[in-house]
């Protein structure tokens, strides 16, 4: 740590998980509200680490089901309070194609893929779900022919074999809903506003750095 609190020079980026749904309407406020935040973590040098999973191996999800209206104003409210303009959709979208290509992407990190590959991707797949209504496979087929690797057999994807043992984790880990971040071993789910949600992950950053620093000041 440097003296006025922050990271200090060095300091490897600390990680902090996301879990959400391309399916979930929050998941996609959540995505725009943290957007808002890049500089600031990276000042802090805390990457935030996207980890899509599957609702309905969650809680009580239903794909295809129609959105309630009293459902959608209170999502409207929410995502008009945090200065984010969307329409959801009116039935909650089949997103395991879309979480499939996520996973994969975000696997691929730990072997050396450039994270801006994921972002794109998550980028691209929200903007279909809730801006241009547009068709994931259309969407994927594009995609695969501009990433600097193979993504894997259409058919391997849609099986979302991957999806589902990433949420079998996140369900072990505590994740009983989307967006969550993961601090540690505390969920937090839900999600406010980029100045609310700056605080509390900066807080968390340092003092998981100060108690690292005190450990290893103890150890030597």
């Amino acid at each position: 740590m440097s003296g006025d609190g922050g990271p200090a020079p060095g300091n490897a980026p600390l990680e902090v998980f996301v879990y959400y749904d391309f399916a979930s309407s929050l998941s996609y406020v959540a995505h725009r509200v943290l957007a808002r935040i890049d500089e600031p973590l990276a000042a802090e040098r805390v990457d935030l680490r996207w980890k899509a999973i599957d609702l309905t191996g969650v809680g009580n999800f239903q794909r295809g089901r129609l959105l309630d209206p009293a459902r959608r104003q209170s999502l409207l409210r929410v995502a008009a309070a945090l200065d984010v303009d969307f329409d959801p959709p009116a039935r909650w979208p089949d997103s395991r194609l879309a979480g499939e290509v996520a996973v994969v992407l975000d696997q691929r990190i730990d072997r050396g893929l450039e994270p801006a590959i994921e972002r794109e991707w998550r980028d691209a797949a929200f903007a279909a779900h809730y801006e241009q209504r547009s068709e994931i496979e259309d969407l994927l087929r594009d995609f695969a022919r501009r990433v600097p690797f193979p993504l894997g057999a259409a058919d391997d994807l849609a099986s979302g074999r991957r999806l589902a043992e990433v949420t079998r984790s996140a369900v072990a880990a505590g994740v009983e809903g989307v967006p969550t971040l993961m601090l540690d071993v505390f969920p937090l789910c839900g999600i406010h506003d980029e100045e609310t949600m700056l605080g509390m992950i900066r807080r968390y950053a340092r003092r998981r750095r100060r108690l690292e620093a005190d450990a290893a000041a103890g150890v030597n």
